[in-house]
């Protein structure tokens, strides 16, 4: 019987210390879906046709939210999309968009663009993404 009871407390452990960990994933999936619905980079687009946009039909993309480090503020979310652009030769490119979501004054913004590693300017990464459309 006290070998059943010890089996019991070590279940009630392991879900005690890992329920953290599965909310903490969870905690930033209404940032992600903010800055989803959000039109900050084209007026009239959300972000995420934006992204899938850029990803094309043979893409993919991920979205993620973290704590934006470069900001003091807990209230300041990163969310980027990661996407895989795969052109119809076959050449793959990695795509991050960068945007801030800040939970206080419930404003969107977009941050950085990033093409295979490199940072972008908003002109210069769109530049790039049309020149990815040629390939």
């Amino acid at each position: 019987m006290p070998a059943l009871r010890l089996k019991h407390l070590y279940v009630i452990a392991a879900v005690a210390l890992a329920l953290p960990a599965v909310t903490a994933c969870d905690s930033y999936k209404d940032d992600v879906a903010t800055v989803q619905a959000a039109e900050t980079v084209v007026p009239g687009k959300s972000n995420d046709a934006i992204a899938r946009e850029i990803a094309g039909a043979r893409g993919s993309i991920a979205w993620k939210g973290e704590k934006a480090e470069r900001y003091n503020n807990d209230a300041i979310v990163l969310v980027t999309a990661d996407i895989d652009r795969v052109g119809q030769s076959g050449a793959t490119h990695k795509i991050a968009l960068e945007f801030i979501n800040n939970r206080e004054t419930r404003k969107v913004a977009f941050e950085q663009a990033y093409i295979d590693g490199k940072p972008q300017s908003l002109l210069g990464g769109a530049l790039a993404l049309f020149m990815m459309q040629l390939d």
